[in-house]
Protein backbone atom coordinates (compact mmCIF):
# COMPACT_ATOMS: atom_id res chain seq x y z
CA UNK A 1 0.00 0.00 0.00
CA UNK A 2 2.75 2.45 0.75
CA UNK A 3 4.65 1.77 -1.95
CA UNK A 4 0.90 2.46 -4.29
CA UNK A 5 0.97 6.05 -2.50
CA UNK A 6 3.97 6.63 -2.51
CA UNK A 7 4.75 6.46 -6.52
CA UNK A 8 1.79 7.88 -7.53
CA UNK A 9 2.76 11.23 -5.20
CA UNK A 10 6.28 10.80 -6.71
CA UNK A 11 5.23 11.66 -10.15
CA UNK A 12 5.64 14.85 -9.08
CA UNK A 13 8.39 15.12 -6.04
CA UNK A 14 10.29 17.13 -8.52
CA UNK A 15 7.69 19.74 -7.61
CA UNK A 16 7.91 19.52 -3.96
CA UNK A 17 11.48 18.32 -3.13
CA UNK A 18 13.83 15.37 -3.19
CA UNK A 19 14.60 16.27 0.04
CA UNK A 20 10.75 15.85 1.27
CA UNK A 21 9.80 12.96 -0.62
CA UNK A 22 12.74 11.03 1.05
CA UNK A 23 11.53 12.75 4.39
CA UNK A 24 7.98 11.28 3.65
CA UNK A 25 9.51 8.05 3.09
CA UNK A 26 10.57 7.71 6.11
CA UNK A 27 14.28 7.35 4.95
CA UNK A 28 16.05 10.90 5.98
CA UNK A 29 15.22 11.64 9.70
CA UNK A 30 15.83 9.08 12.78
CA UNK A 31 12.88 11.24 14.39
CA UNK A 32 10.47 10.13 11.82
CA UNK A 33 10.95 6.61 9.91
CA UNK A 34 7.19 5.60 8.81
CA UNK A 35 6.14 6.03 5.21
CA UNK A 36 3.46 8.99 5.86
CA UNK A 37 2.56 8.40 1.97
CA UNK A 38 0.25 5.52 3.72
CA UNK A 39 -1.63 8.23 5.96
CA UNK A 40 -1.50 11.09 3.70
CA UNK A 41 -2.47 9.11 0.71
CA UNK A 42 -5.61 7.21 2.34
CA UNK A 43 -7.04 10.09 3.73
CA UNK A 44 -7.05 11.72 0.18
CA UNK A 45 -8.65 9.09 -1.06
CA UNK A 46 -11.04 8.79 1.56
CA UNK A 47 -11.98 12.40 1.54
CA UNK A 48 -12.47 12.02 -2.69
CA UNK A 49 -14.99 9.32 -2.18
CA UNK A 50 -16.73 10.90 0.37
CA UNK A 51 -16.93 14.26 -2.23
CA UNK A 52 -17.99 11.98 -5.02
CA UNK A 53 -20.68 9.94 -3.30
CA UNK A 54 -22.33 12.86 -2.50
CA UNK A 55 -22.23 14.66 -5.53
CA UNK A 56 -23.57 11.73 -7.05
CA UNK A 57 -25.60 9.87 -4.52
CA UNK A 58 -26.55 12.78 -1.73
CA UNK A 59 -27.27 15.87 -3.74
CA UNK A 60 -27.94 14.01 -6.98
CA UNK A 61 -30.00 17.09 -7.83
CA UNK A 62 -30.66 17.37 -12.02
CA UNK A 63 -29.58 21.10 -11.83
CA UNK A 64 -26.14 20.12 -11.33
CA UNK A 65 -25.70 17.18 -13.91
CA UNK A 66 -23.37 19.63 -15.84
CA UNK A 67 -19.79 19.84 -16.12
CA UNK A 68 -19.65 23.44 -13.50
CA UNK A 69 -21.79 21.43 -11.41
CA UNK A 70 -19.31 18.66 -11.20
CA UNK A 71 -16.38 20.85 -11.24
CA UNK A 72 -18.11 22.74 -8.31
CA UNK A 73 -17.66 19.58 -5.96
CA UNK A 74 -14.10 18.65 -7.06
CA UNK A 75 -12.78 22.28 -6.42
CA UNK A 76 -14.42 21.69 -2.67
CA UNK A 77 -12.76 18.20 -2.82
CA UNK A 78 -9.50 19.95 -4.29
CA UNK A 79 -9.42 22.56 -1.80
CA UNK A 80 -9.81 19.85 1.11
CA UNK A 81 -7.09 17.86 -0.14
CA UNK A 82 -4.55 20.62 -0.41
CA UNK A 83 -5.25 21.75 3.24
CA UNK A 84 -5.01 17.91 4.16
CA UNK A 85 -1.80 17.44 2.40
CA UNK A 86 0.14 21.00 3.50
CA UNK A 87 -0.89 20.86 6.96
CA UNK A 88 -0.59 16.93 7.67
CA UNK A 89 3.27 17.89 6.61
CA UNK A 90 3.65 21.24 8.08
CA UNK A 91 2.99 19.60 11.55
CA UNK A 92 5.86 18.23 11.46
CA UNK A 93 8.59 20.75 10.58
CA UNK A 94 7.03 22.85 13.16
CA UNK A 95 7.66 20.14 16.00
CA UNK A 96 11.00 20.08 14.73
CA UNK A 97 10.56 16.17 13.50
CA UNK A 98 12.75 17.27 9.65
CA UNK A 99 15.78 17.03 11.19
CA UNK A 100 19.15 14.54 10.32
CA UNK A 101 22.82 14.03 12.03
CA UNK A 102 25.27 15.74 10.57
CA UNK A 103 28.17 13.43 8.88
CA UNK A 104 30.99 16.26 10.27
CA UNK A 105 29.54 17.02 14.00
CA UNK A 106 27.48 14.23 15.09
CA UNK A 107 24.27 17.00 15.83
CA UNK A 108 20.94 17.11 14.23
CA UNK A 109 20.73 19.44 11.58
CA UNK A 110 17.71 20.50 9.70
CA UNK A 111 17.06 19.01 6.83
CA UNK A 112 16.83 21.28 3.53
CA UNK A 113 12.98 21.41 3.53
CA UNK A 114 11.82 24.66 3.71
CA UNK A 115 7.73 26.08 3.94
CA UNK A 116 7.81 26.75 -0.22
CA UNK A 117 7.86 22.49 -0.49
CA UNK A 118 5.24 21.87 2.05
CA UNK A 119 3.07 24.53 0.47
CA UNK A 120 3.95 22.84 -2.79
CA UNK A 121 3.39 18.73 -1.53
CA UNK A 122 -0.10 20.23 -0.66
CA UNK A 123 -0.41 21.08 -3.99
CA UNK A 124 0.58 17.70 -5.59
CA UNK A 125 -2.35 16.44 -2.72
CA UNK A 126 -4.58 18.86 -4.67
CA UNK A 127 -3.49 17.42 -8.21
CA UNK A 128 -3.73 13.41 -6.76
CA UNK A 129 -7.10 14.26 -5.50
CA UNK A 130 -8.50 16.16 -8.61
CA UNK A 131 -7.20 13.11 -11.04
CA UNK A 132 -8.75 10.84 -8.03
CA UNK A 133 -11.91 12.49 -8.52
CA UNK A 134 -12.22 12.16 -11.61
CA UNK A 135 -11.57 8.51 -11.84
CA UNK A 136 -13.87 7.75 -9.27
CA UNK A 137 -16.32 9.75 -11.16
CA UNK A 138 -16.30 7.50 -14.16
CA UNK A 139 -16.75 4.56 -11.52
CA UNK A 140 -19.65 5.30 -9.67
CA UNK A 141 -21.57 7.91 -11.32
CA UNK A 142 -23.84 5.12 -14.24
CA UNK A 143 -25.88 4.30 -11.11
CA UNK A 144 -27.04 8.11 -10.29
CA UNK A 145 -30.34 9.04 -10.91
CA UNK A 146 -30.34 12.55 -12.10
CA UNK A 147 -26.25 13.01 -12.78
CA UNK A 148 -24.88 10.31 -14.46
CA UNK A 149 -24.14 12.46 -17.22
CA UNK A 150 -21.27 14.19 -15.20
CA UNK A 151 -19.24 15.81 -16.23
CA UNK A 152 -19.06 14.62 -19.51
Amino acid sequence: MGEFFGSIYCWLEDFFGLELADYLWGQSSPEQQSNMYIGIGLSMLCITFFMVVTYYYVVNHPRLNNWWGWLIFAGVNAAINFVVGWQWVLKDYYDGLMVAESATTGKMEDLHIYESDILAFGVTNMIDAILAFLILSYIIKWWSSNCSRAPF
